[in-house]
């Protein structure tokens, strides 16, 4: 074989691998969650948070840049999640019915990444939020950040939603002296590495 056509197949496998290396789909687990669900209620405003949650991504990146993500699973036990009254907390969980759906999820495959600057990134996600074992889609907005010195990324969000959209009766307690809104706000901040 002539010098110049080994050194044209060298050059064309450097450059696929080249490109495989710099369009890389990379794993990410949660080193840290918070999760937080804010309400109203009759009386005062109330919040349950967990810092118990699991979360795994899987991202490709363009050399240091995200340009996609290919999966995302979120799960949440939800008697991990507290408040200060042991009475909401109790009808919390049994307005979820926890006994038959304990978990908390959102899945997705599919998000539009746009650039918020240098490192910076708005995530939409499109995907699945099962709660109380019904499923909606929704969107998810959250607002990362990648750390370039070791490639961690944030990322923090938030979604509202309406309990009953999730077959969910909004607790109340005190024997119905204080009931709950049905709209609450859930918060997220996790902390992701390879």
């Amino acid at each position: 074989m002539p010098s110049n056509m080994k050194k044209l197949i060298l050059t064309i496998l450097l450059m696929v691998n080249l490109s495989v290396f710099l369009n890389a789909q990379v794993k990410y687990h949660a080193s840290y969650t918070k999760t937080l669900i804010e309400g109203t209620s009759t009386f005062h405003d109330w919040d349950m948070t967990s810092e118990k949650a699991n979360c795994d991504i899987s991202f490709n990146f363009d050399g240091a840049n995200i340009t996609d993500l290919s999966s995302l699973l979120f799960t949440v036990q939800v008697e991990t999640l507290k408040s200060d009254s042991k009475g909401l907390n109790k009808n919390a969980y049994k307005a979820l019915n926890v006994e038959k759906y304990p978990v908390i999820s959102f899945s997705s495959n599919y998000a539009n990444i746009r650039s918020n600057g240098p490192n910076s990134y708005i995530i939409s996600a499109k995907g699945k939020l099962t709660i109380s074992g019904v499923s909606k889609d929704v969107w998810l907005v959250g607002f990362s950040t990648v750390n370039p010195a070791d490639m961690t990324i944030q990322i923090t969000g938030s979604v509202k939603i309406k309990m009953t959209e999730y077959n969910v009766k909004p607790p109340g307690f005190m024997f119905g002296a204080m009931k709950t809104s049905n709209e609450i706000t859930v918060k997220f901040n996790v902390s992701l590495k390879k």
